[in-house]
C-alpha cells in the first residue's frame, strides 16, 4: 500500500491532518514531518527522510508539504535516502490539507503512486462560483426554488441527469453565491447540498439549451417524491412475504467492507478502458426500475465518477483500481456534505462501486452489515445471501426482486426472513431505526412495539412423519454449503434431497477446476446429516451469472441452452464436473440427479458421461465410487406428463415444483410483476405429482423445491403419495408439526 508523508512548518498541523487522514482512510501508512529538528517552526530533511523511510513498505511514497520551503527538503531529503527508496518516492504539488485527504483514501482503494498523486493533484478547498445568473456563454439561464421536502436529494438529482438525454447543451446548476454543479454529474449536484425553498439558478448552452433548461426547471420545481417518514405498512400490498421467520433489528443500508482491490497487471489503456466499460455497462443492463434503481443507473454516467477512472485508467493504472479509487473519492466527498440527507447517499456510491468492482474481477465484493441487523438493499445476487447472512443479517428487505428467485431460496435456506417488492416504504428510515421483517405475510413495521416483537422459537418437533401408504415419509433438507448442511443436522433432516453444486461456479471468472470441486463437496458431505444425499449435476443457466462461461441470459436463460442441455454442449465441463462428484463420492455415498431434463436421449447421455468419468478415474488409478442411485429432475411440463419413457433410466424421481410451476403458468418466477400468474402455476402443481406417482408405480417421487416447505401444499403431496420432501432446513420443524 503507498504510503504518506505530511511535511509542515508546523510540527502540530502535521500530526493533526495525519490523525484526520488516518479516521478517512485506516490502515495507511501516514507519517507527520512537521517542524524543525529542534521542535520548532520550520522543517528539517532528516526528518522527512526518516518518515519517508517509515512509510514505504515497498509500494511507494507520495510527499504532501504546505509550503514552498518544505518542498525544498523534502527533495533534500531524497537525496539523503537509499536509491531505492528514493526511487519510490514522489513529491506531490497539491493543497495540503485537501490532497492529503484525497491521497489517504486513493492509497486505500488500493490506488499506486500514480493515482495516489494524481488524486492529491486534483484536490483543492471549494471556491465560491461567481453569480451564475448569466454564466459565461450560456445561451439561457432561469431560476428555480425547489419544492421537494429533503431539497436537491438523490432521486430528483437522478431525474436531472435523466432528463437531459439525448439533448446537445452543456447544462449547470448553481446555487448563488456558493457553488455550480454540471447537471450531468449525480454527484456534483448533490454536494451542491441545496434544501427545499432554496432558489438555483439553471444555465445551459448549445443547440438545446432551451429544452434544457425547460426540463431541468421542470424536474426541480415537481420534485415532491420524498417518502413520508412514516411508519412502513403492515402487511400490505406492496410487500411480499419471500422467506419466512419474523425478526427485529436495526436498518442498514449495505455500506463495504475495507476492499483489497486484486493487483492486476496493466494490459495498457485500450484493454483496461475496454474491461472497465464493460463492466459499466453490465451493471447498467442489470440495474431495472425507478426510484433508487434508476438514481444508481444515473452514478454509472455520472462524469465526475467515470471521468476520473478512465482518465486513471490512461495514465497506466489498472481498471479496477481506477475505478475504486474514483469511487471511494466521490463516495468521501458526498459523506463530507454538512446535510445529512445527502451525506447518506455515500451508500449509494459505494453500493454502485461494489456491483462494478464485482463485475471487474469476477468476484462479488460482500456488503459488510452489522451482526443482528436488517439490511435494506435494491436487490441481492444470490451468491451474497448466505454470505450476508453468515455476517449476521437477521433479516433482508428488497425493493425488487421476486419470491421465487434464487435469493430467496437461500435466503430460506438460511433461515432469514426476507421481503421483496418494497419499493421505497423504507427509503425515509434512517439507519439504526429499528424495523420488524415478518418473511411471511411481507409485513413491515418500523419501530415496532412490545406486541409486534417476534415470540421465542418452539422447542423442535422429532418423530415419524407418514405416508399416503403407511410408510415414512423423509423429511429432508436443500443444501449449498457447508452452514447449511449443518443447519440441516440440527434441525433434524432425514438426508440431503438436493446439494446445489452451481453455487461453487457463482460470479467466477475461472470455473474450479477438479480439486477444488472434490473439496467443497466433501467438505458439505461432512457435514451433513444421517440418511440419503442427492447431489444434482450443476444447474447453469443465464439467470445465474458464471462470467467464465459467458452465458446470456437469452440463449441461456429458462427457455434455451441450460442445464442438462448446457452439460451435454460442453463436455470437458461435464466431465471434470462429474469426475469430481465421483471422487466425494468415495468419501460418503451419493445419489446423483440430473436438471433439466427434456427428453430421455438426454437422460442417456448424461449415464453415458457418468459411465465415461468412471471409467477415467478407474483409468488413472483414482479413488471413486459410483452413485448409489442416479434419478432426475422434473420440471419440465413435457417430462412431467409423460416419465414412463424416463423410467427405465432412473432409479427415482424429484420434482422441482419452482421451475415446473413457472413452465406451467409461462410466469418468470423472478418477477413480482407476474407473482399471480406463477401462483397459478403452482396451484396445478399437486394435481400432475398424483398423475406421476400413479405413472411411475414402484420408482419413488421426491418434491424439492418451494412447495415441498409449505403446510398447505405439502398435506396435497403427502396425500398425492410422495416419498420425500426436500426443503430449506430450517422450515423442518413447523412442516414436521404440521404434518404430525
Amino acid at each position: 500500500m503507498i504510503g504518506l508523508v505530511l511535511v509542515s512548518h508546523s510540527a502540530a498541523l502535521a500530526a493533526g491532518l495525519r490523525d484526520l487522514v488516518g479516521q478517512m482512510a485506516p490502515g495507511v501508512p501516514v507519517v507527520a514531518a512537521g517542524g524543525d529538528a529542534d521542535g520548532g517552526l520550520g522543517t528539517s530533511p532528516d526528518l522527512v527522510a526518516d518518515a519517508v523511510t517509515a512509510a514505504d513498505s515497498g509500494a511507494g511514497v507520495a510527499i504532501l508539504y504546505d509550503l514552498g520551503s518544505a518542498r525544498m527538503s523534502a527533495e533534500l531529503a531524497l537525496e539523503f535516502l537509499d536509491p531505492d527508496v528514493a526511487g519510490r518516492a514522489r513529491v506531490v504539488d497539491a493543497a495540503f490539507v485537501e490532497g492529503a485527504l484525497e491521497a489517504g483514501v486513493a492509497a486505500a482503494a488500493g490506488g499506486d503512486l500514480s493515482a495516489v498523486a494524481t488524486a492529491a493533484a486534483e484536490a483543492g478547498p471549494e471556491r465560491a462560483e461567481p453569480e451564475p445568473a448569466a454564466p459565461v456563454a450560456a445561451d439561457l439561464s432561469e431560476r428555480v426554488v425547489l419544492t421537494d421536502p429533503a431539497g436537491l436529494h438523490f432521486r430528483p438529482a437522478a431525474a436531472v441527469v435523466r432528463a437531459l438525454t439525448g439533448l446537445s447543451a452543456v447544462v449547470q446548476v448553481a446555487v448563488p453565491g456558493r457553488r455550480s454543479a454540471s447537471a450531468g454529474s449525480l454527484s456534483g449536484l448533490l454536494r451542491l447540498s441545496a434544501p427545499v425553498g432554496a432558489e438555483v439558478v439553471v444555465s445551459a448552452s448549445g443547440p438545446d439549451a432551451s429544452a434544457a433548461v425547460a426540463r431541468v426547471v421542470d424536474v426541480l420545481s415537481s420534485a415532491t417524491d420524498t417518502p413520508a417518514p412514516a411508519e412502513a405498512p403492515r402487511a400490505s400490498g406492496t410487500t411480499v412475504g419471500a422467506a419466512p421467520g419474523r425478526r427485529v433489528g436495526p436498518l442498514s443500508r449495505p455500506g463495504l467492507v475495507a476492499v483489497a482491490v486484486p493487483a492486476e497487471e496493466y494490459q495498457g489503456a485500450e484493454r483496461e478502458r475496454e474491461r472497465l466499460d464493460a463492466a459499466l455497462r453490465r451493471v447498467r443492463d442489470e440495474l431495472a426500475g425507478g426510484g433508487i434503481v434508476a438514481a444508481h443507473r444515473a452514478l454509472l454516467a455520472d462524469p465526475e465518477l467515470t471521468d476520473a477512472a478512465f482518465g486513471a485508467v490512461a495514465d497506466g493504472t489498472p481498471a479496477a483500481a481506477a475505478w475504486w479509487a474514483a469511487v471511494e473519492r466521490t463516495r468521501a466527498a458526498l459523506a463530507a456534505v454538512p446535510d445529512a440527507v445527502i451525506a447518506s447517499r455515500a451508500v449509494d456510491v459505494a453500493d454502485v462501486g461494489r456491483r462494478v468492482l464485482g463485475a471487474l474481477t469476477g468476484h462479488p465484493v460482500v456488503p459488510s452489515v452489522p451482526a443482528g441487523a436488517v439490511l435494506l438493499a435494491d436487490d441481492l445476487p444470490p451468491s451474497l445471501v448466505p454470505e450476508l447472512a453468515a455476517r449476521g443479517a437477521v433479516g433482508f428487505v428488497l425493493r425488487a426482486g421476486g419470491a421465487r428467485s434464487h435469493a430467496a431460496v437461500l435466503a430460506r435456506a438460511a433461515g432469514v426472513p426476507m421481503v421483496v417488492a418494497a419499493g421505497d416504504v423504507l427509503d425515509a428510515v434512517p439507519d439504526g431505526t429499528p424495523v420488524l421483517v415478518d418473511g411471511g405475510t411481507g409485513e413491515l413495521v418500523v419501530d415496532p412495539d412490545e406486541r409486534d416483537v417476534p415470540p421465542a422459537a418452539a422447542p423442535v418437533v422429532t418423530g415419524p412423519v407418514r405416508r399416503a401408504d403407511g410408510g415414512e415419509l423423509r423429511l429432508a433438507a436443500n443444501v449449498g454449503s457447508v452452514a447449511d448442511a449443518r443447519s440441516a443436522a440440527a434441525n433434524g433432516a432425514g438426508g440431503v434431497g438436493l446439494l446445489r453444486t452451481e453455487l461453487l461456479f457463482a460470479g467466477r471468472t475461472v470455473l474450479p477446476d477438479e480439486d477444488e470441486q472434490v473439496a467443497w463437496l466433501t467438505g458439505i458431505l461432512a457435514a451433513c446429516p444421517p440418511g440419503p444425499v442427492v447431489v444434482r449435476t450443476v444447474d447453469l443457466g443465464g439467470d445465474k451469472p458464471v462470467p467464465a462461461l459467458g452465458l446470456d441470459p437469452v440463449r441461456h436463460g429458462f427457455l434455451g441452452d441450460r442445464g442438462l442441455r448446457l452439460c451435454l454442449s460442453r463436455p470437458d465441463l461435464f466431465r471434470t464436473h462429474l469426475r469430481a462428484v465421483l471422487r466425494a463420492a468415495a468419501v460418503r455415498p451419493v445419489e446423483v440427479m440430473v436438471p433439466f431434463v427434456t427428453e430421455p436421449a438426454e437422460l442417456a447421455a448424461a449415464r453415458d458421461a457418468l459411465r465415461a468419468a468412471a471409467e477415467s478415474l478407474r483409468g488413472d488409478g483414482v479413488p471413486y465410487a459410483e452413485p448409489a442411485a442416479v434419478g432426475m429432475m422434473v420440471e419440465i411440463p413435457t417430462a412431467a406428463l409423460s416419465v414412463a419413457p424416463f423410467l427405465p433410466l432412473v432409479d427415482f424421481l424429484s420434482v422441482g415444483s419452482n421451475d415446473l410451476a413457472q413452465y406451467l403458468s409461462a410466469s418468470d418466477r423472478t418477477l413480482p410483476e407476474v407473482a399471480g400468474t406463477y401462483r397459478a402455476g403452482e396451484r396445478l402443481v399437486p394435481d400432475l405429482v398424483r398423475r406421476l406417482v400413479a405413472e411411475a408405480g414402484s420408482v419413488p417421487v421426491a418434491v424439492c423445491g418451494d412447495l415441498a416447505g409449505d403446510p398447505e401444499y405439502a398435506r396435497r403431496l403427502v396425500a398425492a403419495g410422495v416419498a420425500e420432501l426436500s426443503m430449506a432446513a430450517p422450515l423442518l420443524p413447523a412442516l414436521r408439526a404440521a404434518l404430525a
